[in-house]
């Protein structure tokens, strides 16, 4: 069992969940609404694809071999280790499920003047995509929960990437913390509100998405209502895309054409990212050596990991690991939250609470409507019977002193095999 990093925060303020049962975002009432940003900041949501781009990354490992994964490995910046003087244990010596943290950044560097590179404003680090991956110890099944950008947390004391001890700091927006504390601290931050032990982290920037997306010749996504985004450039009528480039990156980066909203844009992103997924475990993809090798390449790149993850036998277990997960058993969530101030957000409790001693259990992540079998997996009517209803009525008798059985939860969300739409109109295609 993880050892408990969680402590005390302002979450004891927060909400409970819909009446439907479902872990909605902002269940305390309505969608959390931003204000509009400078063009060099609305650049910083652009590094999407840090789930896609380690999935990459580890498809690529048992794919190409491993003289092409030295190579790889050969375009990574490394990072320290989360923990400082603590290192992580190797990866066969975990027991149990692993968790990775994978941060999209807004830093230009390398990355071009068409996004801000040399731009004094743009100067800032901000660490606006924030996913926890954690995949369980029988490879049965993994979760990717979103954090969002604006969620106001309780940074601990932690040492950043250059060994620096950083002060603790109280309800501060997520996205705040790697400017100053770098990896090391949003690590920390994360362990401390999760409980969670996260001994491996990865960043991913700007051109990983564009790259990625060009590689495995463009994603498809279905968009269900017109999306009108005159901040980022993107026009869609309702239909079917396959997007690569710059296109895939604005359809990433989109908030105004969604609603205006970060949590409405999360969902944009897990419709991408299940497609992107997808395509890189389709046979056309996995058969084609050339196409891997460039999906390596364009992923590692532009990607920095802790040095515990840039290691070789890390990345052979960790692909052999995801290698076993069928899609339908990858859950793409989000934190569920409640409003804070009318622009940002604060977790949900006890829902929240609720999802992380989930996967400290190595449970999995049902989203609300995912397809049900017979492993005891939630069914749509939040009953727990798998969506059996009536059918599943016996002739046993029931004990009316027994007490009655605890629905699990349902998150928000989908799962990698899900072909949804970006549905503007609503938090989740």
């Amino acid at each position: 069992m993880t050892t408990s990093r969680r402590g005390g925060s302002s979450a004891q303020r927060f909400d409970r969940a819909g009446d439907d049962g479902i872990l909605h975002p902002d269940a305390r009432g309505g969608v959390a609404q931003h204000g509009r940003l400078p063009v060099t900041t609305a650049a910083g949501s652009l590094g999407k694809g840090a789930l896609v781009a380690l999935s990459v990354v580890l498809v690529s490992v048992l794919s190409v071999g491993g003289i092409a994964l030295a190579g790889l490995i050969g375009n990574l910046d490394v990072l320290p280790d989360p923990g400082g003087d603590n290192p992580p244990i190797a990866f066969d010596e975990i027991e149990g499920g692993f968790n990775v943290l994978l941060v999209g950044s807004d830093d230009r560097t390398g990355q071009g003047a068409a996004f801000g590179e040399g731009d004094e404003d743009a100067s800032g680090v901000l660490n606006d995509v924030n996913m926890l991956l954690h995949v369980s110890a029988d490879r049965t099944h993994a979760s990717v929960v979103s954090i969002p950008r604006d969620t106001m947390v309780d940074q601990p004391a932690c040492t950043n990437d250059q060994g620096v001890q950083m002060e603790e700091r109280f309800e501060v927006p997520m996205n705040s913390i790697l400017g100053e504390g770098g990896m090391g601290c949003v690590v920390e931050t994360v362990e401390a509100m999760s409980g969670l032990d996260i001994p491996y982290a990865a960043m991913v920037k700007f051109l990983g998405v564009i790259e990625m997306s060009n590689a495995v010749g463009g994603v498809d996504v279905c968009v269900a209502n017109e999306i009108s985004d005159d901040y980022v450039g993107l026009y869609l009528q309702p239909g079917n895309y396959s997007l690569q480039g710059e296109d895939a990156l604005k359809f990433l980066r989109t908030r105004h054409g969604v609603g205006g909203s970060d949590l409405q844009r999360i969902a944009n992103q897990q419709v991408f990212l299940s497609s992107l997924i997808r395509e890189v475990k389709s046979a056309g993809t996995l058969t084609d050596a050339g196409k891997l090798y460039g999906l390596g390449q364009a992923a590692t790149r532009n990607m920095t990991m802790t040095k515990s993850l840039a290691e070789i036998p890390t990345l052979m277990g960790m692909a052999s690991a995801l290698n076993q997960v069928d899609l339908a058993k990858i859950s793409f969530v989000q934190l569920p939250t409640a409003d804070y101030d009318g622009a940002r957000v604060m977790p949900l409790e006890p829902e929240a609470t609720r999802m992380w001693d989930l996967l400290a259990a190595d449970q999995p992540l049902t989203v609300a409507g995912a397809p049900t079998g017979e492993d005891g997996a939630v069914g749509e009517d939040g009953t727990g019977d798998g969506g059996a209803g009536e059918d599943a009525a016996t002739d046993a008798p029931v004990d009316p002193n027994a007490p009655a059985a605890t629905p699990a939860p349902t998150f928000a969300g989908q799962a990698a095999d899900q072909e949804s739409c970006s549905n503007p109109t609503t938090l989740f295609g």
